[in-house]
């Protein structure tokens, strides 16, 4: 009989200067692909396995802050192909000296010295369950660490990304707005509480706070896409084509960041109807990551507004594999496209799988009018398709 083997999860195996394994538990951070950040700790021996999707290609950026003592900060890439396991080794850099913190920046290492050992270890049980999946016994452990040391701001923090990961908005905005009360400048609740404000839409407040932190900490990772996007919401496109071209230009992004900064300037340019230059942009992310999806649905949309009909079919269909449900719009597109080149029996059928995929859409109305004109239109002419 064959014995079947459990697939083992991927891996990230932290190893100090001198090569030896740590001998207790690191804190590190992972910023994620899609721009969020989390906090986890390793197991007592420098290893952290990562679980979750299996099913998609996912990329993390790992930073570990210096200890002020053995070894700097140190950063990393991993990226996690589907269904296949990785293992990272990450070496961390010696110590060189204390360097200073960058004006208006909290020095994260210094957040520790003030907390009770008992919340303390409480936040460590939390990442653990955290790192489990288990992420309402996280919640309630991370709350349960605050109520022990309500000033503690690695727990606020996380804990509003947990919320954030959880699309709990509300609750995450008003756990990072408390951490930011308590110190103005622990600049990951306001990295964090801009990205939530994105989400709610509530563009300008987010363009304010990430702009601030922009102007302190121009360099920090992970702050110009979101500011970006807060920024094209606002309607301040030269501001977030500056900033992104900028990025962009600096050539310090990680691949991932890189999809998205030209994403997003391909998003700014769209919204002028720069239509060739957007192009241009969403085919650099997409020659970066082939499998990103919002751009294959941004370039289908930029060739559909150009009636380069061909090729916006073939961007759209391949947006909608890779996203299924997720990538509605490519449907809604398809149906134009169709209509517009009178295949009206394609253009019902990707017209109706847009509202099944899209039932809370805000312009189901005006969709369900369409669909009314093709089907008076094929009960004149059933040829037609």
């Amino acid at each position: 009989m064959g014995v079947i083997r459990a697939q083992a999860p991927s891996a990230v195996q932290i190893f100090m200067p001198n090569g030896d394994r740590p001998a207790r538990e690191l804190r590190f951070t992972l910023t994620r692909d899609d721009g969020r950040v989390e906090t986890v700790f390793t197991d007592s021996k420098g290893k952290f396995q990562l679980t979750g999707d299996l099913n998609r290609d996912r990329e993390y950026e790992i930073t570990i802050d210096g200890d002020g003592r053995t070894f700097e900060t140190t950063s990393a890439r991993l990226r996690l192909l589907r269904a296949s396991v990785t293992y990272l080794p990450v070496f961390l850099r010696p110590y060189k000296g204390q360097p200073r913190p960058s004006n208006g920046v909290i020095d994260v290492a210094a957040l520790e010295a003030d907390v009770p050992p008992e919340a303390r270890s409480r936040y460590i049980g939390a990442m653990k369950l955290l790192g489990e999946g288990q992420a309402g016994a996280a919640i309630s452990a991370l709350k349960a660490t605050i109520e022990v040391y309500p000033r503690y701001l690695r727990a606020l923090n996380d804990l509003g990304v947990l919320y954030l990961k959880l699309n709990q908005l509300e609750e995450a905005a008003d756990v990072l707005r408390k951490a930011i009360k308590i110190n103005k400048r622990f600049q990951f609740a306001r990295l964090n509480l801009g990205v939530v404000l994105n989400r709610q839409g509530k563009s300008a407040e987010a363009t304010e706070i990430l702009f601030s932190l922009y102007k302190e900490t121009p360099t920090l990772p992970g702050l110009s896409v979101p500011l970006a996007e807060a920024l094209i919401g606002s309607g301040r496109l030269a501001d977030a084509k500056r900033i992104l071209r900028e990025t962009i230009a600096g050539g310090k992004l990680e691949e991932t960041h890189q999809v998205e900064a030209h994403y997003k300037l391909a998003v700014a340019l769209s919204r002028e109807e720069n239509y060739g230059e957007a192009i241009g942009e969403l085919q650099k992310a997409i020659t970066l990551d082939p499998n990103a999806a919002n751009a294959h649905l941004l370039l289908g949309g930029a060739y559909l507004q150009l009636r380069r009909y061909a090729e916006a079919e073939s961007e759209l269909l391949r947006a909608y594999k890779l996203g299924g449900a997720e990538m509605g719009n490519a449907q809604l597109f398809l149906g134009r496209l169709y209509v517009d080149q009178q295949k009206f029996e394609l253009a019902q059928r990707a017209f109706e799988q847009y509202l099944k995929d899209v039932p809370g859409a805000p312009n189901i109305a005006q969709v369900q009018g369409a669909l009314e004109r093709i089907k008076a239109a094929l009960a004149k002419d059933p040829i037609k398709n």
